[in-house]
């Protein structure tokens, strides 16, 4: 299975949770993973924000760079991404879960554009076909 990570799965790794070992054995089984770039930036901020130093940030996005393809953003995938958004916005709103932004939309046309499903916990995904849901 092609696999798409998003934040939600990677700090549930980085902390060495019980999900985070269930994502470290889907990412293990995948024959290939990506992770947006965005993501990058989503788990450096969650980081930062749990006190790890500069230093460890950065062994920790490494880590991610070395176990998935980390999938630019260019324009066709932006234009992607505002669809995916509006879909994302519609389906919380109808759930009454708190609305997602553009970021949530790069992530779920990321794994569309891919190919792939998408490892998550975040309920803001969890209505998506391709949701390979960790919850």
């Amino acid at each position: 299975m092609r696999l798409t990570v998003d934040s939600f799965a990677w700090i549930e790794l980085i902390r060495g949770t019980p999900l985070g070992e269930r994502v470290k054995d889907r990412i293990e089984e995948a024959e290939e993973c990506f992770t947006p770039a965005v993501v990058l930036a989503e788990v450096a901020y969650r980081c930062l924000r749990d006190g790890f130093g500069e230093r460890l940030i950065r062994q920790e996005l490494t880590g991610i760079t070395e176990a998935s393809a980390v999938v630019p953003i260019d324009p066709g995938l932006s234009v992607s991404a505002a669809s995916a958004t509006v879909e994302l916005r519609a389906w919380a709103g109808a759930h009454h879960l708190r609305i997602p932004g553009p970021a949530d939309g790069l992530v779920l046309a990321t794994a569309r554009s891919r190919g792939s499903r998408l490892l998550t916990g975040d309920a803001h995904f969890r209505g998506s076909a391709e949701t390979v849901w960790l919850g």
